[in-house]
């Protein structure tokens, strides 16, 4: 029960940041909609306010919701080389996402720290989620474009990134 009000309050703050960075109003309804399935409801439950004894259940229902949702940015990289079919692209090398998928992931990210740390990104001068995990995200360049460019309309750039 725990994780499904904290997933409900994740869902308010991403509508609220959604609206401001321009998501689709239907992105921001359906976002995250598969976390209230059981498949992945009892495995977050567990994972964060459980007893952790399932770690490779958690990481089934990460990579299912990974998979589904296209706001994120794993979701944009192919595995195989199957899509050479129609133009090469190296393996495990990112596809750039539609702008409307940057600004749900934008919106994704804000509502995350709102939820999860207390306070807007930039709200003190600081956004330690993204400071901590820029780094890691894989971005296609033109991804890359689009996302400082919020940022920075938003305000809310990384400090060195």
């Amino acid at each position: 029960m725990k994780y499904l009000l904290l997933t409900l309050r994740h869902k308010w703050f991403v509508l609220l940041a959604g609206i401001k960075v321009g998501a689709p109003i239907w992105r921001l309804l359906i976002h995250d909609w598969t976390k209230l399935l059981p498949s992945e409801l009892y495995q977050y439950q567990r994972q964060f306010f459980g007893d952790q004894g399932d770690p490779n259940g958690f990481a089934v229902a990460w990579l299912k919701h990974q998979n589904t949702h296209p706001h994120h940015w794993e979701y944009w990289i192919p595995r195989t080389g199957h899509n050479r079919c129609t133009r090469p692209v190296p393996d495990n090398e990112p596809l750039p996402m539609p702008d409307w998928a940057v600004r749900e992931m934008l919106a994704d990210w804000m509502g995350a720290c709102r939820s999860y740390e207390g306070n807007w990104p930039m709200e003190n001068d600081t956004w330690s989620w993204l400071d901590r995990n820029l780094e890691h995200v894989r971005l296609h360049p033109d991804t890359c474009v689009s996302l400082d460019a919020l940022l920075t309309v938003y305000k809310l750039g990384a400090k060195g990134k």
